[in-house]
């Protein structure tokens, strides 16, 4: 077992139908609904020297063209092809594919630290959309201190390829190093949406990551400004065979700053090393009031969904946890569990978990040093040997048929499950209603077919 797992890796179905439709319906059309940015073009039969960006005479390079762009922004259309460079963005821009097609555009960063990188606030707004990054040696898109960023319908694949990871504590690190070294991760990054992407055979640490930024910077090889991660939403993405850590993290490493809010909705992640972790990882940092639901969580090496409290003075509490699928993944020890909460030290608190389906596990749930954690309404059929472990719930937890709430209480006294229930419901809302509102920004001219 890898110690760094440990340290890292409820809303209504009404809810849920208008969060994966309405949000991934804007998302898509944010770019064809206006006409006021320029549109600079990108081929590969292009040229950097003699082209000016318009569509009969493209750039050659998209970084070219992300250069030339104005500061306000604009609209950067790349043309079917293969771009082997790396993409720095430090303004705002609209980077998507002609063809709305990822595997026919290319962004192959081998040799490159990064596929693309969006840094600092004066790039908050930035969209990428309909790309394939591949061949980075660490993160395939990385978003640093920039919020608002819509990362959609891309295809992440291959990254990690010669990672700068940080070793396993308790051996320190001899130089600058990346401990969320992820195809997809956002650092400092608030109100930013990723959704509907595939995230696939990544080496380094896993698929897709959400952290605070300070001191610390998880995801870079420098520290950056200090900026929480509030309000992201990780949704529709297919996140699977990236064994070289979690499918889907969101973690705290700065004190003061934290995680808090996030959303990972609908995800299915499959065959990696573990499945969904929200975690405290650096002593006196928090992850507080994050929300896990409706994802499929399917045949990781470690268990499915994980909450976990790790050092002295971590807030982990208020993390929802609903209708989710888990199945058919490994466990800390040798028996396989889908869902566990873990306080190494300070107590995991106030998790609420209801309404998923586990199956094919050893323990369906179990608890270490948690305090007011809810359990109940859970199916978890005869393929699971012991339903509860470390708490109690409903008396038939086998069942989804019983309207009775059970409140979990190992110490101290917990709120109602309604209450839990009903607040990640105003969660999703307000990610939801911050999401969509993030997208309405000024629309580029009209397109040239």
């Amino acid at each position: 077992m890898r110690s760094k797992v440990l340290s890292i890796c409820t809303t209504s179905l009404l809810v849920l139908a208008i969060f994966s439709g309405v949000l991934a319906s804007s998302i898509s059309t944010v770019v064809a609904q206006s006409n006021s940015l320029p549109v600079i073009y990108v081929s590969p039969a292009g040229s950097d020297s003699s082209g000016n960006g318009t569509f009969t005479n493209p750039y050659a390079s998209i970084s070219h063209a992300v250069s030339a762009a104005p500061v306000s922004g604009a609209v950067v259309i790349v043309r079917a092809g293969v771009y082997d460079e790396m993409i720095n963005i430090t303004k705002v821009i609209t980077l998507e594919s002609k063809s709305s097609q990822p595997s026919n555009t290319i962004i192959n960063a081998v040799g490159k630290t990064y596929g693309i990188y969006v840094s600092g606030s004066s790039a908050s707004g930035t969209v990428l959309q309909g790309l394939t990054v591949e061949n980075a040696d660490n993160h395939g898109i990385f978003v640093q201190d920039a919020s608002q960023v819509s990362i959609v319908n891309n295809e992440v694949l291959h990254n990690g390829l010669n990672p700068t990871n940080c070793p396993e504590p308790p051996t320190p690190p001899s130089g600058p190093c990346i401990s969320e070294n992820k195809a997809i991760e956002l650092v400092g990054s608030s109100n930013s949406v990723v959704a509907n992407n595939l995230v696939e055979i990544n080496q380094a640490d896993g698929g897709i990551g959400i952290s605070d930024d300070g001191q610390i910077n998880p995801g870079g090889l420098t520290s950056g400004a200090s900026n929480p991660a509030v309000g992201n939403v990780i949704s529709g993405n297919t996140i699977t065979s990236n064994v070289g850590g979690c499918g889907v993290v969101v973690a705290a490493y700065d004190p003061g700053e934290g995680v808090s809010n996030n959303i990972v909705t609908g995800n299915h992640v499959v065959n990696g090393y573990a499945g969904i972790v929200v975690a405290a990882d650096i002593p006196n940092t928090s992850a507080v009031n994050n929300t896990v639901v409706a994802n499929t969580v399917l045949d990781n090496q470690l268990p499915g969904i994980i909450i976990h409290s790790n050092t002295p003075g971590d807030v982990v509490s208020g993390t929802v946890i609903i209708r989710n699928v888990v199945s058919g993944n490994a466990g800390f020890g040798p028996q396989p569990t889908g869902i566990i909460l873990i306080g190494a030290v300070n107590p995991v608190l106030d998790t609420s978990i209801s309404g998923n389906v586990i199956h094919n596990e050893y323990f369906g749930i179990e608890v270490t040093n948690a305090t007011g954690t809810r359990i109940f309404e859970n199916l978890i059929d005869s393929t699971v040997s012991i339903p509860v472990s470390g708490a109690s719930a409903t008396t038939s937890p086998m069942t989804v048929t019983t309207t009775s709430m059970t409140t979990v209480q190992q110490t101290g006294n917990a709120d109602t499950a309604m209450f839990a229930s009903i607040g990640g419901v105003v969660l999703a809302v307000i990610a939801l209603a911050v999401a969509l509102t993030a997208l309405r920004r000024p629309k580029p001219a009209a397109k040239e077919n």
